[in-house]
């Protein structure tokens, strides 16, 4: 039987939640930080999501929430054979900028599941930074 295996990462931004928002939905933005893979989606409420790699390695999921610059929740999944991926992003305004967590809920989580969302956090706090 398979296992639900949550995990929560968090980084801290000196930005607004509207800047952090931006790097979580624009295409063009999110290969940055995710080992180069585009988010392409509407962000709405259950709208498909499209992930592309440029060797080839596609996902698809669904918007599953989507309060901007506060929460956004999504399913990505390889083939239907794959375990699905559930993604929360959460935003939370403080002084001086905020503070991003994203949990991470997988089937069966592999070991390496840490060190790559930590590289995900941290290249997003990178691209993040204020210039």
């Amino acid at each position: 039987m398979d296992e639900l295996v949550s995990r929560a990462y968090e980084c801290r931004t000196g930005v607004d939640a509207a800047r952090v928002w931006s790097a979580l939905t624009d295409s063009e933005q999110t290969p940055s930080y995710l080992y180069g893979m585009t988010l392409v989606s509407s962000w709405t409420e259950q709208a498909t999501v499209h992930a592309a790699h440029p060797l080839g390695h596609a996902l698809r999921g669904q918007v599953l929430c989507c309060r901007p610059d506060e929460r956004l929740s999504y399913v990505l999944q390889g083939t239907a054979d794959d375990p699905p991926v559930y993604l929360t992003w959460l935003i939370t305004p403080d002084e001086g900028g905020c503070t991003v967590r994203l949990e991470v809920d997988e089937l069966d989580g592999n070991d390496d599941a840490d060190d790559t969302w930590r590289v995900v956090l941290t290249r997003l706090a990178e691209l993040l930074a204020p210039a």
